[in-house]
């Protein structure tokens, strides 16, 4: 399968690009410096902003899925939000539905009152406020959508096993790593389970 991923240089970026490899598919991933992504034959980076629809669109066109772990490297940014616009109208300029998006537990309605999301909602607001007005787009798009929204994030090995479900609770002992996520996200290209829904995702 052809993909185009957005995010590739962050963390769970990074594993979604491996992982989408060794499994065989082929990529296109936009990077601001694609200098920071894997040599692989099977690899196209293509350097750009997410927030710039033209080179989104780039990104976007002969792919037959889309995949994003965008996420903030600075307080107050709506690049999450922003860039979500540009991936969207991508899709639909080019006919791709499938998007797999990563989000924030505590967003939308997983926004439930418990201390997970008590903290969260304090600790990295700006964070959740940007996956707020992502998740906003994505379920007023067109696309055939699933969101992830992980535990507490870890650069723990790639076990290929994890807990998920759209009424799962977490607690603040919740924890999963990049890989585990990355797997979790690769899996749903060929699975119709949690389509157009929002899925909660730990060890």
């Amino acid at each position: 399968m052809h993909l185009a991923v957005f995010g590739g240089t962050g963390h769970t970026g990074r594993q979604l690009v491996e992982q989408a490899l060794q499994q065989g598919h082929t990529v296109t991933a936009l990077a601001r410096d694609p200098g920071r992504l894997a040599v692989h034959e099977r690899l196209r980076g293509v350097a750009g902003d997410v927030r710039d629809t033209d080179v989104v669109k780039r990104v976007v066109a002969g792919s037959e899925a889309v995949l994003s772990a965008l996420g903030q490297r600075r307080w107050g940014s709506t690049v999450c939000t922003d860039g979500m616009r540009s991936i969207v109208a991508a899709m639909e300029a080019h006919g791709v539905r499938r998007l797999v998006a990563v989000s924030g537990y505590g967003v939308a309605d997983s926004r439930h009152r418990n201390l997970y999301v008590a903290i969260a909602r304090v600790a990295i607001r700006s964070l959740m406020r940007d996956k707020e007005g992502m998740e906003e787009l994505i379920r007023a798009s067109d696309t055939a959508w699933t969101v992830v929204r992980p535990a507490i994030l870890s650069g723990a090995r790639h076990t290929g096993h994890h807990r998920t479900g759209t009424d799962l609770r977490l607690t603040v002992a919740s924890k999963v790593s990049y890989a585990d996520v990355a797997d979790f996200m690769l899996a749903q290209l060929t699975d119709d389970t949690f389509l157009r829904r929002g899925v909660a995702i730990t060890s």
